[in-house]
């Protein structure tokens, strides 16, 4: 269990406390410690920690402390405005956990790297909202991974943290579990018939992966949608819920239907889902312990992050 310093009277708490126990004041989660600090990859891939990795169970329990520890790290900062339009509100949201930035070029409607969302300028707002979602999910979904490696190896968040997230991703079939993810979350929040999985497709087609073999990572990725849907819900109540599908419904966004059939993807259950999180964090320590291109290819993620 990580510890929490009280940044009011220092005294120590844990994580899951929202409250400090003894002065009673509302704990940031930037005083969090997880004990030792990677600064290095070498530091971070050994025969050691892929060792502890192997012998962690990640129970249902930690990974319910892992999407608390998620939400307040939100919650410290973001209040909803009910005066403020849903778009902006929706930015106030994303921009407790990255930074945000919009754009004026280039055919994406945005994209996701090393904690920075860019949305597209010239778009609606309601095709912003939907961006934001989607790519906020990617940083989410990262989070969650970069919190089972902190708690498992009981270290701090460092880049070499985040950079060994971002290599997990690497692979088409992982990829393809980010997109999934990212646009099945997306879809909760908007208007019923929008869902587009463009992306989830493409990276499907380009590495020509059939649906049946990846059945177990959709499953996955169909039960980890909705603890990220989950997350997202402290933040958007029914309120700003509707007043998202209204602008939809005010830009006139076409609905299509046609896509809608992704989302029924049947859930992994509770006990496997987890450990399968495990499993994948091993791969790619074990990859880079047998072979150095790819630790080398590792490396090369690092940048950016600088």
């Amino acid at each position: 269990m990580a510890t929490v310093y009280c940044s009011e009277c220092g005294s120590k708490n844990k994580s899951k406390d929202i409250h400090c126990t003894k002065c009673n004041s509302t704990l940031k989660t930037d005083k969090i410690s997880y004990g030792e600090k990677i600064t290095s990859f070498n530091k971070l891939i050994t025969k050691e920690n892929y060792q502890i990795l192997s012998d962690t169970y990640f129970t249902s329990t930690m990974y319910q402390g892992v999407l608390d520890e998620i939400i307040r790290i939100g919650k410290n900062k973001f209040t909803y405005d009910e005066n403020d339009t849903a778009l902006n509100n929706i930015i106030n949201l994303a921009d407790q956990y990255v930074d945000i930035y919009s754009k004026r070029k280039g055919s994406s409607a945005g994209f996701y790297i090393a904690n920075q969302i860019y949305f597209e300028e010239r778009s609606t707002d309601a095709e912003k909202i939907g961006t934001i979602i989607h790519e906020l999910t990617h940083h989410l979904f990262a989070e969650i991974f970069e919190q089972f490696l902190m708690y498992a190896l009981c270290v701090e968040k460092t880049k070499y943290i985040e950079a060994y997230v971002l290599f997990t991703f690497i692979p088409p079939n992982l990829q393809l579990l980010n997109e999934y993810v990212a646009h099945t979350t997306e879809g909760q929040f908007i208007i019923h018939g929008c869902q587009n999985y463009g992306s989830f497709i493409k990276i499907m087609e380009e590495n020509h992966i059939k649906l049946e073999e990846v059945k177990e990572l959709l499953a996955l990725g169909r039960a980890v949608s909705n603890d990220i849907t989950m997350i997202l819900e402290e933040f958007i109540d029914e309120n700003l819920r509707k007043r998202i599908i209204q602008q939809y419904t005010i830009d006139n966004v076409p609905r299509r239907f046609d896509q809608i059939e992704f989302e029924e993807v049947e859930e992994m259950p509770e006990d496997f889902k987890s450990e399968f999180i495990g499993v994948l964090l091993r791969g790619p320590m074990d990859a880079c312990l047998k072979d150095k291109k790819i630790m080398e290819i590792l490396r090369s993620r690092l940048d950016v992050f600088n």
